[in-house]
């Protein structure tokens, strides 16, 4: 809830937005590769996020911080991390790719007499 809010201030939308919004912590929405409800426009975490910077068991920092969405210099250990549920390192920071703020957002609700009349 913190990083949407702040993020709104420029303009941007944070991709992520989950039910748990403003209890959670990115670092453990990347940890759990977590969904959200806004996973169908803006999609899976694993392509938002650019950059890791992760402490891993021995207390060693790992520095993976990027911000380019195209990085050739070597393998993507970042997505190791994606959804590792912390076994690998703990997510001490990140840089993700937020989209511009929609103007509005529109909401149908359908309602229909049974299942079967769907077709």
């Amino acid at each position: 809830q913190n990083l949407d809010d702040h993020v709104a201030q420029y303009g941007f939308i944070m991709p992520l937005d989950l039910g748990a919004k403003g209890s959670c912590q990115i670092g453990g929405n990347i940890s759990t590769n977590a969904g959200g409800l806004r996973l169908l426009r803006y999609g899976p975490l694993h392509g938002s996020v650019l950059g890791l910077e992760v402490v891993l068991a021995d207390g060693q920092v790992l520095d993976l911080l990027r911000t380019l969405r195209k990085d050739n210099t070597g393998i993507h250990l970042k997505h190791l991390f994606i959804g590792s549920e912390g076994t690998l390192g703990v997510v001490t920071a990140v840089s993700i790719e937020c989209a511009p703020r929609p103007s509005s957002v529109q909401v149908v609700f359908l309602g229909l007499e049974s299942y079967a009349a769907v077709t």
